[in-house]
This record gives C-alpha cells, structure tokens and sequence, in this order.
C-alpha cells in the first residue's frame, strides 16, 4: 500500500492506495484532524510505505475539490469495494447519489437502499465509511434536519455541507427544501 497527504487550504488529508493489476485501487481517506496525518496513517497501517507516492489519474485532486465543495465526477471503479459487506456497500453507493446541496435523512437512505427499518445499520455502516468525501456521508442527516454525527465532528459535518450550498436554518438544521428523503 501507498499514501499521499493532500493538502486544502491549511488542511491535510490522508489518501491510501494501492497498484494492482496496473488499477489504481483506493483503500481509505482520511479526513482532517488534530493529530498529524502521516502519524495517523502509520499507527493504522504500520506496514506502510515511508515515504508518500502520489496517486495517479488526477484522483488527488478530485479529493481535494470535492473536500472544498466543488462539483465533481469520481469513477467509484477506484474504490477498494472488497472489503465491504453487501449491504454496507449498497448504503455507500446509494450514498453517493444524493446530489451536491442536497441531503437525505438516515431513515430516507435506509428506504432507498432496500431496507427501510435499517436506519440504525444504515448510521453504521456510515460512521465505517473508509471513503468519505467520496461517498459523502456529511449528506446524511437526522430525521429532523440536525445534522447528527460525522467522523471528522460535527463542526466539519456543518462546513462540507455549507460548502456544497446546503441552506440551515436559525436552529441549525438543514432546511426542509434540502432534504430528498
């Protein structure tokens, strides 16, 4: 396996890859945090390599924009699928429909992933979610709008969403017209 730090404003975040069959397979992103990223990797992955390697196909770049809320296509071909369950990947891949300024709730999800009484499953399978920002987990939200939990805080949940032109209103919660489900 390989890592790249990229870098977003003053931000880092953590990209572990790796080259198989000459296809470039995406393992795990890390979003920003207290502790440095390239300690945070190598605690996780110990057998590493040291020194970074950029990933190919401009796929770093398309992290970082989707990161700072620009709209852009990702193959999810590069994504390390194999180490998911059935229904784990099914939630990530329904995840990744719901538009850029858009949200769906964790019972909306659970419906449209083919489990409707899953929503707490749905809530775990996102908060395991080896590739957010790619499969943009911020976009899910509780059932009255509040934006609930999210790995990188709730702060962060708050700015990719703002980001993306999510509209909130005077108690923090995202406007009605925002939600699809």
């Amino acid at each position: 396996m390989k890592y790249q730090i990229i870098e977003s404003g003053k931000e880092e975040i953590g990209l572990v890859w790796r080259l198989t069959d000459a296809e470039v397979r995406i393992e795990f992103i890390y979003l920003p945090g207290k502790e440095k990223m390239t300690k945070r990797i190598a605690r996780d992955l110990p057998g590493i390599r040291v020194t970074p390697e950029q990933i190919p196909l401009g796929l770093d770049r398309a992290i970082a924009g989707l990161y700072e809320g620009k709209k852009t296509d990702f193959d999810l071909a590069t994504l390390n699928w194999a180490k998911l369950s059935g229904f784990s990947a099914r939630v990530l891949k329904e995840t990744h429909k719901i538009p850029r300024g858009k949200v769906a709730t964790y019972s909306g999800l659970a419906e449209r992933s083919g489990h409707p009484r899953a929503a707490r499953a749905v809530g775990t399978a996102l908060a395991n979610n080896p590739f957010p920002i790619v499969i943009p987990c911020h976009r899910v939200v509780r059932a009255d709008g509040s934006p609930g939990q999210f790995g990188g805080g709730g702060l962060m949940k708050k700015q990719l969403l703002e980001k993306e032109q999510v509209v909130f209103d005077a108690r923090g919660r995202v406007h009605p017209s925002g939600i699809l489900c």
